[in-house]
Formats: structure tokens, sequence, C-alpha cells
């Protein structure tokens, strides 16, 4: 196929998409990309390549084709647009396999090894200046070296992923073949399977196929090539694979001309997630490793038990897919039955539904006795922590082994050792490659500044992330280390105790949070940290109704849909078509506006979320001179009723059928002040910063004024504004 000009990339985040991505741009190609699941370096690598990274699955312009990763259904709905303008839906590897159908395609394949492989081989051919484009499935630990990227050389390495079937749709120059088991089982039905896929490839190979000595199930594929074959020794030992892989990447470099040496990859970077040290101390090595089938799990193991033969072995093992967990259960025991001490993760699904017999529950009961009695699964980085302890005299390695989001739990453990167990070092030390270099962290962050009354202490940590990954990031950290954290907005309806917040205090206050675009005549997407002030010129500006009542609310979008901010006789959730939050377990989630559970200053699940965006619609149509008319209207009314001194807005709720600030004044409390807090004489429910107040006084103001209303009335005022990490139960009784 031809190049395309215009490219959209959904679910551009994986290691494969987002290659893709960097080599389209490299080509030329105008590329935007989606993904609602981003984590750096992907993204940033991405955003400086020069991809557009987009936070809706819209593009802005009419793609020539859409490319989608594996993981994303072909009946997701918002496909269904493209597909009928006639635009190509194609998953990656078919697009992949057109796009390079006339270059010269030299393809790593095998069940194991082929990201470190083509890795090496590209270094390899970058040291050689051999000009030539490639695209591997991992990221490099130099984060100066891109995944993916395009050369105006017909060649390019292509790591070959066979998990979907795309891998029947290549026909390259060369194939490097590195080994053939039985993998990814919801595919191919046994190893004959993926041998006879093998021998097809081959057979469509045109010019040479490169493969390992030994290795009976590679060889009887290779029957079917019709092209020269090339062989490489290939030690079988366990705990030797790195070697291997480097000597397939040298078999392909002499077939291509060049004559490497051991030296030459004595500076490779290596990969991350691929036998990664992250902590070493005289008594305790912490390793990561992507090894995630029986075969990958014995060579590591065998590795381990080389190097520290006398240490206690501690495995933390999570099983990647369901379908390869339940096919290959017994085999993943028998090899994981070499570890001292087994710690297992729940099975990571990918894009599978769950299955028990798949389940890591399932697998324990083909445990041998010592390890099934011992074994435990966690589910809480802190029960994992505690349970795996302190390294025995003899000394221990620590190895994460598994693919998915195992990845966490070995970063929280290594800087949890790194920090000697200071849990808010190690958080902050979890989190340095973790975050794009725009997102702010500062540690004990005074707050009182940061509010509309301006009284308080200190967070312990603040942070002003700078995108959605950025904040999906910093929560998940949090979650890891049992961290209470709070999205403060603007600080409107926020009190902030004196002993302060001990946890993350966040503010949505960079520019992606503040992006506001008109999608249709009456409709705007409006991100988090916009103000409410903004949203009204805007709607003036575009002659658009029933945005008016937000002119003078002190707040953001995320803090108006949490608390249903109202006035005039209006509420933020009227506006609402729908909202996009991210949800307590990462995922984001986007609700309609009919769907959202909402009352009287209460959005029920964006107390339970944190607010991304929200699409609003307009209520009507007016002229720009009549909503600039109504928003002055309300801008006069609000200042003439409410008071201009430093406060938090209306302290409390409104009981039913009646005002708190009636009730407040009714009992003539106006004006009553403990310190330099204050009663407005404008709105009693209002409670004012006279100047250097103190959040004690303002409770103890709330205290008293709250007693006389019930000791009178019976009526006990429940208050509107968050008193920050603490109740108010606690606060006022």
């Amino acid at each position: 196929m031809k190049v395309p000009r215009k490219c959209f990339l959904l679910g551009a985040g994986g290691m494969g998409m987002a290659p893709l991505a960097m080599y389209l741009h490299g080509a030329g190609v105008d590329v935007e990309a989606f993904d609602d699941s981003f984590r750096e370096p992907v993204r940033s690598l991405l955003e400086k390549s020069g991809v557009r990274i987009l936070s809706e699955p819209v593009p802005s312009f009419r793609p020539d084709v859409v490319v989608r990763s594996s993981a994303i259904a072909e009946n997701l709905p918002v496909l269904d647009q493209w597909k009928e303008q006639g635009v190509p839906v194609l998953r990656r590897g078919d697009f992949l396999a057109k796009l390079t159908a006339e270059c010269k395609v030299l393809a790593v394949v095998g069940s194991h090894g082929k990201t470190t492989t083509a890795a090496m081989l590209a270094w390899l051919l970058r040291k050689a200046d051999f000009p030539c484009g490639y695209l591997i499935g991992g990221l490099f630990r130099d984060p100066e070296i891109p995944p993916g990227a395009y050369s105006n050389s017909p060649w390019v390495v292509i790591e070959v992923d066979e998990s979907d079937g795309t891998i029947d749709e290549f026909s390259p120059t060369a194939t490097l073949c590195l080994n053939c088991d039985w993998d990814h089982t919801a595919q191919y039905s046994s190893q004959q399977g993926f041998s006879e896929t093998l021998g097809g490839l081959f057979s469509r190979t045109e010019s040479a196929v490169i493969i390992p000595e030994g290795d009976e199930l590679v060889k009887l594929a290779q029957s079917s090539a019709t092209c020269p074959t090339i062989t490489f020794e290939n030690s079988l030992e366990p705990g030797a694979y790195n070697s291997c892989n480097a000597a397939a990447a040298f078999a392909a470099c002499r077939y291509l001309g060049l004559n490497p040496d051991s030296e030459d990859l004595a500076d490779f970077p290596g990969l991350a997630r691929r036998q990664v040290v992250l902590a070493e101390s005289p008594d305790r090595l912490v390793l990561e490793d992507y090894a995630h089938h029986p075969t990958e799990i014995r060579a590591v193991l065998a590795e381990a038990e080389n190097h520290f033969p006398d240490r206690r072995l501690k495995v933390v093992f999570q099983p990647h897919r369901y379908s390869r967990t339940r096919d290959l259960i017994a085999e993943f025991a028998e090899e994981l039955s070499a570890a001292d001490d087994l710690f297992l993760l729940p099975t990571y699904g990918a894009f599978e539904s769950p299955d028990v017999d798949g389940s890591v529950e399932k697998m324990m009961g083909h445990l041998p006795p010592r390890l099934r009695k011992a074994t435990r699964v966690f589910s809480h980085f802190s029960d994992l922590r505690d349970a795996i302890g302190t390294a025995p005299p003899e000394g221990d390695q620590v190895l994460f082994l598994g693919a998915g989001d195992l990845d966490r739990h070995a970063h929280a453990f290594a800087s949890w050792q790194l920090s000697s167990g200071d849990a808010w070092r190690a958080w902050s030390d979890y989190l340095q490659t973790r975050l794009s270099k725009n997102c702010i962290v500062r540690m004990d962050e005074p707050l009182a500044d940061k509010t509309t009354l301006r009284v308080g202490g200190s967070a312990t940590a603040y942070a002003e992330p700078s995108c959605s990954e950025d904040l999906r990031e910093l929560v998940d950290a949090c979650s890891l280390f049992d961290f209470p954290f709070f999205v403060m907005g603007r600080g409107s309806n926020l009190i902030v105790p004196d002993d302060g917040f001990p946890g993350l205090a966040l503010r949505l206050v960079g520019p992606a949070w503040r992006e506001v675009r008109l999608v249709g005549d009456d409709t705007f997407v409006v991100e988090a940290g916009t103000k409410l002030k903004e949203i009204c010129r805007l709607a003036c500006e575009h002659g658009l109704a029933g945005f008016e009542f937000l002119e003078g609310i002190p707040g953001t979008l995320g803090g108006a849909l949490r608390m249903n901010a109202g006035a005039m006789g209006g509420e933020t959730c009227d506006l609402v078509e729908t909202v996009t939050f991210l949800m307590p377990n990462g995922r984001v989630r986007e609700i309609a506006g009919e769907n959202l559970t909402v009352g009287y200053r209460l959005c029920a699940e964006a107390k339970e979320g944190i607010v991304l965006r929200a699409r609003l619609r307009a209520t009507g149509f007016s002229t720009k001179t009549e909503v600039r008319q109504r928003i002055d209207e309300f801008s006069k009314k609000r200042w003439a009723s409410q008071p201009r001194e430093s406060s938090a807005g209306c302290i409390f709720r409104n009981p039913t059928d009646d005002s708190a600030g009636r009730l407040i004044d009714h009992h003539g409390l106006k004006g009553e002040s403990l310190g330099a807090a204050s009663i407005s004489n404008v709105h009693a429910n209002f409670i004012v910063n006279q100047g250097g107040a103190t959040a004690d006084e303002v409770i103890s103001l709330i205290r008293r004024v709250r007693g006389k209303v019930k000791d009178s009335t019976g009526v006990e005022l429940q208050p509107e504004v968050t008193l920050l990490g603490k109740s108010w139960e606690e606060a006022l009784n």
C-alpha cells in the first residue's frame, strides 16, 4: 500500500503501536494517537518524535487509515464512523505488513527473545552505519534511543508478532527465527501449529532463512523454505538465552555483509523489563524480568542459581493471559518449584475474559506441597512487601517475573529497599522515571495560599500533573504506598487544617488541564482544570445560553462537578452530556450525564473518581449581547449578596425548605468573630478571613454557629465545605 499521509492510531500506548507511530512520523506521515492508558516514558517519546497525543479517540483530521491494536475490539463503536466513510480500519500487524510490502524486511520471529534480539540487531546495524529502519516491541534502557525509527533505506528490521495471527500477512526478504515453543495458546492449538505457521512464513521468505542449530521444530518448518538457509550456533543450556540472542543478531549481520564481534555489544544498553537489576545490596538483589512462559522462567531461575547459589531464591510471579496459564499450568508450576519462596499476583488477563482454569489460584494446586502450603496470592503491595520481608542471614534474590502490571510492584519494592523503609522517600523514588518532565512534585508544601479561604498547614506531598498520565501515576503510587490524596482544584469550598494534610495534594493547573474545544454548534469539551469563568466567557463569545450562572463561582470544572456547584437556579450537572473520570482502579470511564447520580451539592461519581474532562451542551442559542447581559446581571447580584473577603464559599448546606444563611442571620450571628475569622455581615452563610485567621478559628466558629442554631431550632446544619483529610463529625463533636 502507499504510505498514508494521515494516520490515526488507536491503542497507541502499547509496545507494538508506539514504535509504529514513531516509524510513521519519521516517514513523513501526519500521526495522531489515542490510548486511555498511556504511561511514561512512552507518551513523552511519542510527543518528542512529533506524534500528536489525543485526550479523546477523535482525530482532528479525516485519516487515510485507522490502525488499531489487537487489544482493541474490531466492533468498538468509535470505529464505526470510519468504516462508514470507507476509511480502512486495520490491525497493527495487517497494516505493517501492507506498509512494508515493498521494503526489504528482515523479520525477527520466534516464541522467545524476539525483542532483545531485534534490539541487539538494530544496535549493531546502527554502530556499523548500516542504513536501516526498525520497529522493536520494547524500550531501550537508554531513553534517548527510540523503539521505532524510519530510514530512507529499503531495509527495515521488524519484530513480527505471532500472537494475533498477523504473522501470516508478512512476506519478508529474510527471516531470523529464534525458536519454536508452544505459546499464545488461544491462537495456536499446539506447538506443531506454530511450527506450521513458521513454515508458511519461511515459504514466503525471499532471500534467506536464518535459524538456530538443534531446534527440531524450527528445522521442520525450514523444510518449507525455497530460499537458502543460514544456521547459527544456539546454546540450549539454561540461562544462556542472552548469548543465543546475540548469536542470532550476529548471524543476521553476517547475512547483511557485516562482521561484528562481541565487543560491539559491550555497550548495548539493554531493554527495560529484561533482566534489570532494580536494587542491590550486600545481602539482597532485586531483579525484574519479562519472563512469562515456562521456558523463560526456567532460564531466568537457572541464571539466578548460577550467580548466587547460596542465596535464598524468592520469586514474585504474575501470569499473563488466562489462556496461556490454563494451557501451560503444569509447566508453570514445575518451573516455579525451583523457588525457595513463591509469591503470586492475580493473572493479568490482557484483553481476555476471566477464566477460573487460567487463574493463579488454579495454578497453586499444581505446586509441590512444600510451596503449596506457603504460597499466597497478593493484591496489595504493602501485603506483598511485608510477606517478602527482610533478607535472611545468607542473603536472598527477589525476582519479579511476568508481564502485565507486575512492574509496579517490582519498582515499588525496589524503591522501598533503596529508601530503607522510609515510605515517602520510597514513593518519591518510585515516581522518578514515571512522570513527565513537566510534572511538578514538591514535599512539605504550604496549602493556605492555594485555597480561597487562605488558612491551613502543609501537605506532605504536592503535585501538579501535566497530563492525565501523570495524574494516573501519582494516584497509583499513592494506592501502592497506602497514602491518601485529594484533588484541590482552585481550593474553594475547602478548609485545610492547621496541622496540614498527611497525603498528596493535587492541583490540575497546567495548560493541558485548561483546554476548551468547541466540538459542535452548541457543545464544548472542557478539561477539568478550566476555570468556570473561562467557560462562561467562551459561551458568551459563541452565543451559547445556559452557562451564565457559572460567572463568579470561584472554581474549576472538576470541583464544580464534584460539588454539582450551582447558583442563580442553575447547577453544573444540568449542562453535562458526558463526563470522563479516572477511576480508583486506574481505568478511564466515560459516563453520560443522564446516568450520573446527582443531587444538591452532590455528584456521587465525581466523589469516587477524578474528573478528567466533560462534554457540556448549551441549553440554547442567543446573541452575544443577550448572553453578556445575563452574565452581568448574575455578576451584580452575586457581588451584592456575597462578601469580597477571602472565604471558602457557603459553609453549610441549605436544610430542606429553608436557608442556612437565613437561620444564622435570624439568630443574630452576623459579624460574630473568633480571632480573625468572622461571620460575614453580607451573607451569614459565609465565614471570611479578615487577615491572619487560622483553620482552628474557622472550625471553632463553625462549631459555635452550628450549636446555637441547633439549640434554638433543633436543625443541625451540615457543612457544605470539605475539611481536608478529616471528617466533620470528628471536628465538630
